[in-house]
C-alpha cells in the first residue's frame, strides 16, 4: 500500500501546474490542476505496474520511480488530448 502511494506521488510530479507555464497565466485558466494530478496519480501507479512486469526481478526502485514518472506524464497528456485539453 505504502508503495502505490509512493509511486502514484512520483507520478503526480509528472503532470505540469499551470503554474509551470512562462509568462503570464491565461485567463480564465485552461485546465484545473486537480485533474491532472488525478490522472497523475493513475498514471504513476500504472507505470511502476508496467515497469515491474517489463523488467521483473531485475528492476529497482529507479526504474519503477522512472517507470510512475513517465506513466504519469503519458496518462495525462492522453487524458488531455482525450478531453480536448
Amino acid at each position: 500500500m505504502m508503495e502505490s502511494i509512493f509511486y502514484a506521488m512520483i507520478g503526480w510530479c509528472g503532470t505540469k501546474w499551470p503554474g509551470w507555464r512562462p509568462g503570464p497565466k491565461p485567463d480564465p485558466d485552461p485546465e484545473p490542476w486537480w485533474r491532472g494530478a488525478l490522472f497523475g496519480l493513475a498514471g504513476g501507479i500504472v507505470g511502476q505496474l508496467a515497469a515491474n512486469f517489463a523488467l521483473g526481478e531485475a528492476g529497482s526502485v529507479l526504474t519503477s520511480s522512472l517507470g510512475a514518472f513517465a506513466g504519469g506524464v503519458i496518462v495525462k497528456d492522453i487524458a488531455g488530448g482525450l478531453m480536448g485539453r
